[in-house]
């Protein structure tokens, strides 16, 4: 299932008071070869079962919750996950186990609500993507789903084309075409299983290692649609192990979506001045987001807020907490805002993008976010104009005459910004 899938099944609950487990661990071994996630989960674990009484009813759901934990770890841990996310709770038959491609930090939180920040600042790691690695002798073929190898094909030819006593006897004329219509017929086998290995998937990347012949072979016999999506990996060759083959694609995908993430921040912040379509500084993007105003939002991973949430309309705010909520007088708890921000674009469709360390966003307060509709403007703002609309005239009138019979009065003259005569 894809991650986008995966995580609006992980925001769209039922609302109301839940308890949600969110885990992350670092599977890597130390350098004694102890693995340290094991040691945390018991310390941590044992920290939260003090925090309920005995048999109350979030004691027994925070017990399956860690049950359910324990057998997973136990039976379905993959010993060549460098990382783990996991998200759980009882109340809504809730458990998604995802693997990480960048170990993260060992952390454990039991709250109202998932926090998938964490997971979520290396979601372009998760993109579904497929590898080619090929020569004359042999293509590998590999699709990639949620940073983990999901499926694997394999070629193998002998060169019959050459003998080690050379070209098979044919001139060098006739050897070089018997050699391409080889490499024409090995590429033709490539793409029928490539399009077999991708058919119900959508790849956003393809990258390659071939030989040159090989590879422009490829390109020419490539779908339109896959044409685009082709990156090579020129600093690796047909004869490197899968492992690295594979971390090096993983590794193009990180520098591509920091380049495009960057790029995109950019925009942003000088789209952010006055009266333009975006907005920077947690506050108003805050503001924004929940008035179904943000199209796209881009935040650090340093960023980081506290503030409250009203348990009755769910509304957020930053700083100090009210006694009541001012929207609709309901109760307040504490809320993590770096969390909340995330559930809350990710359950209106927002697209979010993540920085790491961008310096120009951090000095904004590490969020930013590029509005549907520029903010309307007004008269007034307009600081430059020498003009003003009728509405605004300010009418100054002199001496008043009496038109006769009528009793009506017309005057002789006026003044008004920018005119100042008679009256014709």
């Amino acid at each position: 299932m894809p991650l986008d899938e995966l995580l609006q099944r992980l925001v769209n609950v039922t609302p109301g008071q839940k308890l949600f487990l969110s885990v992350y661990l670092d599977l890597r071994p130390d350098q004694t070869g102890k693995k340290n996630h094991t040691t945390f989960l018991k310390t941590r674990l044992a920290e939260l079962s003090n925090l309920y009484p005995a048999r109350s009813p979030e004691q027994s759901l925070l017990a399956k919750d860690v049950k359910r934990l324990h057998k997973y770890l136990a039976e379905d841990l993959d010993a060549s996950w460098k990382g783990l996310a996991i998200f759980s709770c009882s109340e809504e038959d809730l458990f998604i186990p995802i693997p990480m491609p960048i170990p993260p930090a060992n952390d454990l939180n039991l709250s109202p609500y998932p926090c998938p920040f964490s997971l979520l600042r290396h979601a372009a790691l998760y993109q579904t993507h497929a590898v080619i690695v090929a020569n004359s002798r042999q293509a590998r073929l590999f699709l990639v789903r949620l940073g983990s190898l999901a499926k694997q094909i394999t070629h193998t030819w002998d060169e019959k084309h050459t003998t080690r006593f050379g070209r098979m006897g044919l001139s060098t004329q006739r050897f070089q075409r018997h050699r391409q219509e080889h490499i024409k017929q090995q590429g033709k086998e490539i793409i029928e299983s490539l399009e077999k290995l991708v058919v119900l998937e959508k790849p956003e990347c393809l990258f390659f290692v071939a030989e040159e012949g090989m590879e422009a072979e490829l390109k020419k016999q490539l779908p339109a649609a896959l044409k685009k999506k082709v990156t090579p990996l020129y600093s690796f060759n047909t004869h490197d192990p899968d492992h690295k083959i594979l971390s090096g694609a993983a590794e193009a995908l990180g520098m591509a979506s920091k380049a495009k993430t960057e790029t995109m921040a950019q925009r942003i912040l000088q789209e952010a001045e006055p009266l333009g379509q975006a907005t920077a500084g947690p506050e108003p993007a805050l503001s924004a987001l929940q008035n179904h105003q943000v199209e796209r939002l881009i935040m650090d991973s340093r960023f980081d807020a506290g503030g409250w949430k009203c348990t009755g309309c769910l509304r957020l705010g930053m700083g100090g907490s009210p006694k009541v909520c001012p929207f609709c007088g309901g109760g307040i708890s504490s809320a993590n805002l770096r969390e909340e921000i995330v559930i809350k674009a990710q359950s209106q469709g927002v697209d979010l993008l993540f920085t790491e360390n961008y310096s120009p966003l951090m000095k904004v307060g590490g969020i930013a976010a590029l509005l549907k509709y520029k903010s309307p403007k007004k008269p007034w703002d307009n600081r430059r104009s020498v003009s003003r609309p009728p509405s605004f005239l300010k009418l100054r009138f002199y001496s008043r005459r009496h038109s006769g019979a009528g009793g009506q009065f017309s005057f002789d003259n006026f003044s008004a910004d920018g005119y100042n005569g008679p009256i014709n």
